[in-house]
């Protein structure tokens, strides 16, 4: 898998939420939720130094205190399907388009057995449905797709992020949120 679009353009703005999604990508002081991704490495075999995951940070404030030292890992072996049409530049206006065009990929990264090209990563969470939910610990599977010359607008690169239930509390909680490198 080629790392360098996640190596080159490190941080992620989310403009674009929906459903369970929202409640995961949230900027507590007001600001678009934003994290950068850390790359680290490892020597293989050869004494080469390359990538095998990459730590996720962000100012206070800016993402739920949940993805601090998130790592997230390259799987897939099937490159990342190009949508249909370009996007519009970004605006709440144009949710029903950034939907339209992003389930059939939303539907295939929350599938268990995907092999789309992606960074994932395992994020806990307490969440707030009842007294047991409360308690009881929910691991969600959280995957992003970098998407090249996928929007009409300046920066035409997109990050798609998708949750899905993993195991815990169960509850329908799935989700997705998008926005650009930087």
């Amino acid at each position: 898998m080629d790392l360098s679009n996640w190596v080159n353009t490190p941080r992620i703005a989310i403009d674009f939420r929906e459903n369970y999604g929202k409640k995961l990508l949230v900027a507590e002081d007001g600001r678009r939720p934003e994290f950068r991704l850390m790359p680290k490495y490892l020597v293989n075999g050869y004494g080469e130094e390359t990538i095998v995951q990459f730590n996720v940070t962000f100012e206070q404030g800016r993402m739920l205190p949940n993805w601090e030292e998130l790592l997230f890992t390259p799987v897939g072996t099937t490159p990342v399907p190009r949508l249909p049409e370009l996007l519009p530049p970004w605006s709440p206006k144009e949710e029903a388009v950034y939907a339209k065009l992003l389930d059939p990929l939303i539907t295939q990264l929350c599938a268990a057995d995907t092999t789309i090209e992606r960074l994932e990563a395992m994020l806990p969470l307490y969440l707030d449905h009842s007294p047991e939910s409360k308690r009881k610990l929910t691991i969600d599977r959280v995957r992003m797709v970098y998407l090249e010359n996928a929007v009409n607008a300046p920066n035409p690169n997109l990050v798609l992020i998708v949750f899905s239930y993993l195991c815990g509390y169960k509850v329908a909680q799935n989700g997705a949120g998008s926005g650009p490198p930087t």
